[in-house]
């Protein structure tokens, strides 16, 4: 479903279309340049009379100017190695993944590796949703650091978000239960609402579905997901191309796996 939001309309533009009218024996029978001539006139005709009018649209909006995801340790171009997470701030794997290679992997190589947190929201948990939006307002209102800080908060309390926790809540209050987490790590919790808050313009102007103010960032995160094909979380790239690890690796078994890319 796209909302005024995934459409920029241009301003109307006259296409000259010059369209090839159905196949049709040919009435002239003469030879020569005089014969050529009248064909000629006669086709230039036909596409005069067949402008059209046409709107042009664009969308979804031009991508934004920096790289989807949060990576920590090492640039993406400049890192000996890069390792690419999906993670789901209400799946129990995903935390072991998380904690593993964000706070042990990554130190543990500094510069040399670049690892790459990317949302991938589960809808069989609605909740999730709100969970990786609620990430991603603490981004726009504090900074990466902030996010750091609040994912693994939001990591360590995921239980407080699991199905049978909200399946009596409102969106309204899970967003105040997350914001009141990012509280505690520093964020200022009414900045952090006011960028949950549905959008009040779009809404005075009619839409329904105005979504918020990181509705945008959350659909190209979505889009980033998709058009890799990933279906669950934890799922890891390495340097690009899906490889098969383990949420319970240790320090050790990932040493093993990265060693030989890095020291090559």
């Amino acid at each position: 479903e796209n909302s005024s939001n995934d459409m920029f309309k241009l301003s109307t533009t006259t296409l000259k279309s010059v369209l090839r009218p159905p196949a049709a024996k040919s009435s002239f029978t003469g030879t020569g340049s005089s014969s050529l001539a009248a064909r000629t006139s006669t086709l230039a005709s036909r596409s005069k009379s067949s402008t059209r009018r046409f709107t042009v649209r664009m969308g979804p909006p031009i991508p934004p100017n920096s790289h989807i995801g949060h990576t920590m340790g090492g640039s993406r171009c400049g890192a000996k190695a890069h390792i690419e997470v999906y993670l789901d701030y209400t799946c129990p794997f995903s935390a072991k993944a998380y904690f593993m290679l964000f706070n042990k992997v990554s130190p543990h190589y500094g510069d040399k590796l670049a690892v790459t947190f990317y949302h991938q929201v589960q809808s069989w948990h609605p909740q999730s949703a709100y969970c990786h939006e609620a990430a991603l307002a603490v981004t726009a209102v504090a900074g990466q650091d902030a996010f750091w800080k609040f994912s693994n908060a939001l990591m360590e309390n995921q239980a407080d978000y699991f199905d049978t926790v909200t399946y009596d809540l409102t969106r309204r209050q899970i967003y105040e239960k997350l914001a009141d987490l990012a509280a505690t790590v520093g964020v200022d919790k009414a900045k952090v609402l006011e960028a949950l808050e549905l959008d009040k313009k779009a809404i005075a102007d009619g839409a329904q579905n105005p979504g918020n103010s990181v509705t945008q960032s959350m659909k190209w995160e979505m889009k980033a997901s998709r058009q890799m094909s990933m279906h669950v979380s934890p799922t890891t790239t390495l340097n690009g191309i899906v490889y098969d690890t383990s949420s319970g690796w240790t320090l050790e078994q990932w040493t093993e796996l990265l060693d030989p890319v890095i020291n090559a």
